[in-house]
């Protein structure tokens, strides 16, 4: 855990504290929160013990227990088709109104299968170049 302390002033000079905890990326290799001016979403393990066991497996920490909420995985390990940043209602008149997500979220099969800063064999989903510097830039 790591907090962060930013210290702000308004028009009136007066000075405010706000203390924020940043979780970081659980993944091997990754650095995704360690750096207080990029924020990444991140998402708590499953409770679900068969999905919890999926995504530790596919993390390949070893002999590594996600024992509280701050065990997350950064959203720079899914797959696009796992994360949801829209949703949808269909309207009385028939048409569809879609809204930005203010915080993305993962779909009920969602696992961990991009390990940019991992062996090849680790990812199953092939990164290419054009990907990884997205996800260097991505900021939810």
């Amino acid at each position: 855990q790591l907090f962060y302390i930013f210290i702000k002033s308004d028009k009136s000079g007066i000075e405010f504290l706000n203390i924020k905890m940043v979780k970081k990326c659980c993944v091997p290799c990754c650095r995704s929160n360690y750096d207080p001016t990029v924020y990444i979403s991140c998402f708590q393990f499953p409770k679900e013990e068969d999905r919890r066991n999926l995504w530790l497996k596919k993390i390949n920490r070893k002999d590594y227990s996600p024992s509280s909420k701050n065990a997350i995985v950064c959203i720079k390990h899914f797959s696009e088709k796992f994360v949801i940043t829209e949703d949808h209602a269909v309207r009385d008149n028939g048409s569809v109104l879609t809204v930005k997500r203010i915080y993305p979220k993962l779909t009920p099969d969602a696992y961990s299968s991009i390990f940019p800063n991992q062996p090849a064999y680790l990812s199953s989903d092939p990164v290419s170049k054009e990907k990884l510097h997205l996800n260097e830039e991505m900021k939810y």
